[in-house]
């Protein structure tokens, strides 16, 4: 059980190292999806979400220390968000996956750190 918390930890503060990369590039992808696109924002786009599925992972895995003080991370709200991404990124229409990043995706990344904060305190 200790080794678990302590295995929880390190993948938050891993996962607290990452983000700010995460939310960076996503801010950056949202331009080139809304019409601005680029010879590599496709590639960027795969790369982008190899990371965003690696936090998923994470954050799946340390869903009780997250929600361990406080209800941070609802489940169900996190894979309503990830099935609008899912749903996005498969139909492969750029303006839609734009709107679900700028509007679900950027917002609960830049509130994930707040959350390992307080996880981790």
């Amino acid at each position: 059980m200790e080794d678990n918390r302590k295995e929880q930890v390190e993948a938050l503060e891993a996962l607290k190292d990452y983000n700010p990369k995460i939310c960076k590039a996503l801010k950056e992808i949202i331009p080139e999806l809304k019409g601005e696109k680029k010879e590599d924002t496709n590639e960027y786009v795969d790369h982008i979400f190899k990371g965003i599925n690696w936090e998923l992972q994470v954050i799946n895995g340390t869903l009780e220390l997250l929600n361990e003080k406080e209800q941070q991370v609802s489940k169900n709200a996190l894979n309503e968000m990830v099935s609008h991404i899912n749903d996005a990124y498969t139909s492969k229409e750029d303006e839609k996956l734009a709107k679900v990043i700028e509007e679900e995706l950027l917002p609960f990344a830049e509130k994930l750190e707040g959350y390992i904060e307080k996880a981790l305190a």
